[in-house]
């Protein structure tokens, strides 16, 4: 009896041993029971202040868009840019005792002293020498990123053979223009909506020689391409090469291999002087993921062929042929413009192929920006205010309101 008491009291004080050594252990599990429900409230006020901040971004985003947009319709839905090119050593050593040709009285106003006579120009921005290409895509940028909400956009630059729109347009290795920093800029833009928008790119390039489209991108040469119209009123190449671009590195071999293909001659003025019209065209589509929506826009890059005048490049042959191929479809695009100035029931966008492809932008409620390339050689005064001139026609002409391109559907193109 007393071996089961003694038994039975070595087992009271070995639970008595064991209930002490829990209570503590029960003690810091209740502790961390209360932490782990403090964390559990802290996390789903977290998660509601994220939820409420990202509403927030996104309401940002909407009102960011909207004052864009705003900015855009009260700028114009067509845009004329004037750069100066900077003068060359030789350049400046021809002035001697004479004044320079070209003064830039300030952001929005350039004169051109020509002989015993002086014109002023107004346009929408003039860029001194010294600013570069960031400074030019600046005043581009935000047209570029409205792309993305289903706008078609043209940029254009134009101007005699050597004034610089290659350079602005395309620019070398190190000075990239105007078609890289675009493509940068609606990656980045596609980055920002990648949580609640898939975003596609393709592109195309051409060039319009001798009113002859050829496909810079296509292995067949001498292709049979003509410019064709949707029921919906945009315009489109049947058979012309479209390529995805999901990085810059796409971009640069795009850019690179249509840059090695374009058509290139060499002229008095310019021995490297560009013989067609170059066309870039990038094709987006935006698909809201929340509603299912596909906002579909186009951008146009277009190099334009340097306009000169016969007396002073002296071509001959078919040399003379793309001189006056260049000419005839550069005052086509003179006469859309001034058509839409003039308001006028017809526009001739058929008197060309190139005034034909840009129809959709031009005059299809898109957003056109032309930027006018001027030499500052003394010698180049007559084509520069004949640039100039262009210029302040094109600026004067109005485009209907910018209208989107919404549907419903996959985003592809």
């Amino acid at each position: 009896m007393e071996t089961a008491l003694a038994s039975v009291r070595a087992a009271d004080g070995a639970r008595s041993e064991a209930e002490q050594s829990i209570a503590p252990l029960q003690q810091e599990l209740a502790e961390l029971g209360a932490r782990l429900s403090e964390q559990q409230n802290l996390r789903e006020n977290w998660e509601l202040q994220y939820r409420e901040l990202q509403s927030a971004h996104n309401q940002v985003k909407k009102e960011h868009s909207k004052l864009v947009r705003d900015m855009l319709e009260l700028k114009g839905n067509i845009r004329v840019l004037c750069r100066v090119r900077p003068m060359t050593a030789q350049e400046t050593g021809a002035l001697k005792n004479h004044p320079a040709p070209i003064y830039v009285r300030d952001t929005e106003a350039i004169t051109l002293t020509e002989k015993t006579s002086r014109h002023m120009f107004a346009f929408d921005r003039v860029f001194l020498p010294h600013e570069g290409q960031q400074d030019v895509f600046k005043e581009v940028g935000a047209a570029v990123a409205s792309i993305l909400e289903g706008y078609n956009v043209c940029i254009m630059a134009y101007g005699q053979t050597g004034s610089g729109k290659t350079y602005t347009i395309c620019g070398p290795p190190g000075e990239p223009g105007v078609n890289r920093r675009a493509l940068q800029e609606l990656f980045s833009c596609a980055a920002e909506l990648a949580s609640t928008h898939e975003v596609q790119f393709n592109a195309s390039i051409l060039e319009i020689y001798n009113e002859t489209i050829r496909d810079l991108l296509s292995p067949v040469a001498d292709q049979k391409l003509e410019v064709k119209e949707n029921p919906d009123g945009s315009m489109y190449v049947p058979g012309l090469t479209l390529q995805t671009l999901d990085s810059m590195a796409t971009v640069e071999a795009l850019v690179q291999k249509g840059a090695a293909n374009r058509a290139v001659s060499a002229t008095r003025m310019n021995e490297h002087s560009s013989r067609s019209h170059l066309v870039f065209t990038v094709y987006v589509a935006c698909k809201d993921n929340t509603t299912g929506t596909v906002a579909r826009g186009k951008l146009h890059l277009v190099d334009l062929a340097g306009s000169e005048r016969l007396s002073r490049s002296l071509v001959e042959g078919d040399r003379l042929k793309e001189t006056q191929a260049i000419n005839k479809s550069l005052a086509a695009l003179g006469g859309v413009m001034q058509a839409l100035q003039a308001k006028l029931p017809h526009v001739p966008y058929r008197n060309s192929r190139l005034t034909r492809l840009l129809e959709d932008s031009l005059g299809g409620h898109g957003r056109v920006i032309m930027i006018v390339a001027c030499s500052p050689a003394l010698e180049d005064a007559g084509e520069t205010r004949c640039t100039l001139e262009f210029g302040e026609r094109v600026r004067k002409a109005e485009l209907g309101q910018a209208k989107r391109h919404i549907s419903t559907g996959r985003p592809s193109n």
